[in-house]
């Protein structure tokens, strides 16, 4: 939810390797935060054994650092719904490929993803990855019940704007973004620090995941890939090491995608 007025003008470039972003204006409390990732330690470039893809990310198992090669959405995945209620499987996007370079010290997720072996996804120092499609949001994401009540168009604007707009969410103006050659939208959402009053889970949208933990802040990539909506999802703490953060946005900046 936005309020307040924007206490200057803005122009930012956020330049990395394979990612732009750049931002123009801003509003309310989300603009004087960052809308992308930071951190006081350089990203570096992760250092794989073998600069041959290793083979698709294996399900909770310690990953060999190397490349990694994902199809999350078509038979050799889970699919987009990984049995979500309110979801349908399309066939426009099984053959999306995600190829990845991960670093020592990650393990493989139970569905097309990625997180710390010494941290796991949980709060106070986790840190994750996953790919997904976006999807209908619930009004209330501390508690309501399957399936999502708020109904969302399948494109990236549809999508980045149903956060922005959402009253309960707290999620950043949405700045222009090109990842792997594919342009898009990103922002950030910040998970509240407590969730302990959600009956189960605290869960924005589906098909998708609920928060590891409280506090927790995801970017999102949200990006069209030759007319399909794909997110980009990565997710840490303020306990996260720095060194672990800029692991995973170095991860993120390795990212090919072949529709």
């Amino acid at each position: 939810m936005k309020t307040g007025a924007c206490r200057q003008s803005l122009t930012r470039w956020f330049v990395t390797i394979g990612i732009v972003f750049v931002a123009a204006g801003c509003s309310g409390a989300a603009a004087e935060r960052s809308s992308a990732p930071t951190s006081s330690t350089p990203a570096p470039t992760p250092t794989p054994t073998s600069s041959q893809t290793i083979g698709v990310i294996p399900r909770e198992q310690l990953l060999p650092a190397g490349r990694y090669s994902e199809t999350p959405f078509g038979p050799d995945g889970t699919g987009v719904c990984n049995g979500q209620a309110g979801c349908s499987e399309t066939a426009a996007d099984d053959t999306i490929r995600f190829t990845l370079t991960v670093p020592d010290g990650w393990m493989g997720g139970s569905v097309h993803s990625i997180y710390l072996a010494d941290g796991g996804k949980a709060a106070p120092g986790g840190a994750g990855l996953i790919f997904s499609r976006g999807g209908g949001l619930y009004a209330e994401p501390c508690g309501d019940e399957p399936p999502p009540n708020i109904p969302v168009g399948p494109t990236v604007e549809d999508f980045t704007n149903a956060l922005v707009d959402h009253p309960k969410l707290d999620v950043t103006t949405p700045v222009d973004v090109t990842l792997a050659g594919y342009s898009g939208k990103y922002v950030d959402l910040q998970v509240p620090s407590d969730i302990s009053a959600c009956p189960s889970s605290y869960f924005p949208w589906e098909p998708g995941i609920y928060a590891q933990g409280p506090g927790s802040r995801w970017h999102l990539w949200v990006l069209d890939v030759d007319g399909v909506r794909v997110v980009v999802q990565s997710t840490e703490y303020a306990g996260t090491s720095p060194q672990r953060q800029a692991e995973l946005r170095a991860i993120v900046e390795s990212i090919q995608i072949e529709p």
